[in-house]
């Protein structure tokens, strides 16, 4: 309706998945790169969740179609059935061709399908979506599948994905079998309000739009109602084009998205009693009329508003932030990747508050003497130089280890540094027999277990961004070694910003 009117071609706030319309935040893209490593390197279990609207589905949909790796993959939309209703249905969603009986005839059939699959170098991916909805006891069915193994090979990567509550069912006492055996997890947060008008701005130019159809003060108040959901932002956001091509305004104001909210949320039911009493009976109906003898008119609201009550609560759990209470906090193991990160730069920067460790919440803050450079090379027990991404064009590895610096409390790579890994992707395609190690390091301060976690999370980050340049993902070693090997003094802001890098060398150890 509202197409012709402001220009568009397309719908550009559908909630349907369509990737045209995808965007991928700074927490989306790190999940991605966390997600595909797991994958690529066969971790068994993995695990995404994030609260209603987050957009969980349209990452797994991007997922699948952009690994890198030859994958058969079988989605479970809804794992909430009976275990031979979801191994049949698994088997047909594998093209296994068969119905079974029992759970054993399963399982014979299913063994040879992985050991068949394994044997043409294919990986197989489960991906059970809506997880919350499983069961302990199906929960240990699935857990049953990946003990079909080979040598200690995995030959099958079973991938959760869930709402929060799923968190829940793993840290049940009974779940420990599972929960033990997850080693790749990552959580989605809202869009943060920075990025709530990028996100509005890219489905936009991809509907054609050439101009600013959203003043700033509408943009700020659709991230106010919507909380960041992208679910949310879709809603409103269709909702006011159409409101205001009805009205006949060219461009969307914080009034008109205001009106918008009015009009999407729920009114307030109706009194449970006394309905009546100032107007009077109500006028008899032709539904009043065949009500069975001795009903009467208070009956007739009862169902109306329950289904308003129990619409209401639903729309409220869209609203809220993620609930966040101890129980549902991450399990401390070395190797899960980190969930999230206080604070983000775009660029590099020396500051940090003195004395904290990375994921802690800024104090006082000591700026460094002077910046550090996003990429540099070094020889064996050389100091760092500075390069520029032109110079490492023809051996990246001529002057020796190449270092990449990540800003404090972050895990993103600068213009730079993705220039200087395009470069090395490009020697290392050109040479495919050469092997290289990707080795992780941060600051001395904090714990030691979150240290190594951060560290093996960047050169994992590194290693996939190779191998999603196309370089061979079995050439590329990949660890984690949080403080060790300092190049600089961790008594100084500068210093502890040089220590927390990753270093790209060939050879592995």
């Amino acid at each position: 309706m509202y197409l012709s009117f402001y220009q568009l071609t397309l719908k550009p706030f559908q909630i349907t998945t369509d990737p045209k319309f995808l965007w991928l935040g700074e927490k989306h893209t790190e999940a991605l790169a966390t997600l595909k490593y797991g994958i690529q390197e066969d971790k068994g279990f993995l695990l995404l969740t994030g609260d209603v609207g987050t957009g969980k589905t349209a990452l797994i949909k991007l997922l699948v179609k952009t690994i890198d790796v030859a994958a058969i993959v079988a989605t479970i939309p809804d794992p909430g059935m009976e275990a031979i209703d979801f191994f049949n249905f698994l088997a047909a969603e594998f093209q296994m061709n068969r119905r079974f009986a029992s759970k054993g005839e399963f399982l014979i059939e299913f063994k040879q399908f992985l050991l068949k699959a394994y044997s043409s170098r294919q990986k197989v991916l489960l991906i059970i979506d809506e997880a919350q909805r499983l069961t302990i006891e199906m929960l240990e069915q699935v857990r049953l599948l990946s003990n079909i193994e080979l040598d200690n090979r995995k030959l099958i990567n079973i991938f959760f994905v869930g709402q929060t509550e799923f968190n829940r069912v793993l840290l049940d006492e009974r779940s420990k079998a599972v929960r033990q055996r997850i080693t790749v997890s990552y959580h989605i947060e809202p869009l943060r309000e920075t990025e709530t008008p990028l996100y509005m701005r890219h489905r936009l130019n991809v509907a054609g739009s050439r101009r600013e159809i959203f003043t700033p003060e509408a943009v700020r108040q659709v991230h106010a109602f919507s909380g960041g959901y992208p679910r949310l932002i879709n809603i409103i956001c269709d909702h006011a084009l159409l409101t205001g091509y009805a009205g006949g305004a060219k461009s969307i104001d914080h009034n008109l998205i205001r009106d918008c909210e009015k009009e999407l949320r729920l009114p307030d039911p109706p009194p449970a009693s006394g309905a009546y009493a100032s107007s009077g009976p109500p006028n008899p109906s032709a539904s009043n009329a065949m009500a069975p003898a001795g009903s009467t008119r208070t009956f007739s609201w009862k169902l109306p508003v329950s289904l308003v009550l129990l619409l209401l609560l639903g729309f409220t759990s869209l609203m809220i932030y993620q609930y966040r209470s101890p129980e549902s906090q991450r399990w401390s193991l070395e190797d899960i990747a980190p969930q999230t990160y206080k604070g983000r730069s775009a660029a590099p920067t020396a500051e940090e508050p003195t004395g904290a460790a990375e994921g802690d919440e800024p104090s006082d803050v000591q700026p460094a003497s002077k910046p550090i450079p996003p990429v540099a090379v070094a020889g064996s027990g050389s100091t760092p130089e500075a390069v520029s991404s032109e110079a490492l064009a023809v051996n990246p590895f001529a002057r020796g280890r190449v270092i990449i610096f990540f800003p404090y409390n972050s895990n993103d790579l600068t213009p730079q540094a993705l220039a200087a890994l395009d470069q090395i992707a490009l020697f290392l395609k050109s040479n495919r027999d050469t092997k290289a190690s990707i080795r992780g390091y941060t600051d001395a301060v904090g714990s030691i277990t979150y240290n190594i976690s951060v560290s093996q999370f960047r050169a994992n980050s590194i290693k996939s961004y190779l191998a999603g340049k196309g370089v061979n993902s079995s050439n590329l070693i990949a660890v984690g070694l949080g403080p060790k090997s300092p190049i600089a003094s961790n008594d100084t802001p500068e210093g502890r910003q040089q220590n927390r890098r990753v270093e790209i060398e060939l050879g592995q150890e």
